[in-house]
């Protein structure tokens, strides 16, 4: 079972944070992936250029996206012939 929790928190100067989960969560050994997102105020602060290289090198591991880069954008095209 994956469980996607959204939660807004503000990192104190000790860097430490706390978290409790919802009762729905299952006890016992869980791996937890933490993502920290800036807040909109720091993301409109981003230009363009800077927010299109963070995009940067992201499909790099892809299944979809790897192989023969030419080849892989025929497929796409004819696909939209058909």
């Amino acid at each position: 079972m994956l469980e996607t929790i959204t939660n807004t928190l503000n990192i104190p100067k000790s860097r430490k944070i706390t978290f409790t989960v919802p009762d729905n969560i299952p006890l016992g050994q869980a791996e937890v992936i933490l993502i920290i997102r800036p807040s909109l105020e720091e993301e409109q602060k981003i230009s363009e250029d800077e927010s299109l290289f963070k995009l940067s090198g992201t499909l790099k591991n892809s299944k979809t996206f790897c192989g023969d880069s030419i080849l892989l954008q025929k497929q796409m095209r004819q696909e939209w012939n058909e």
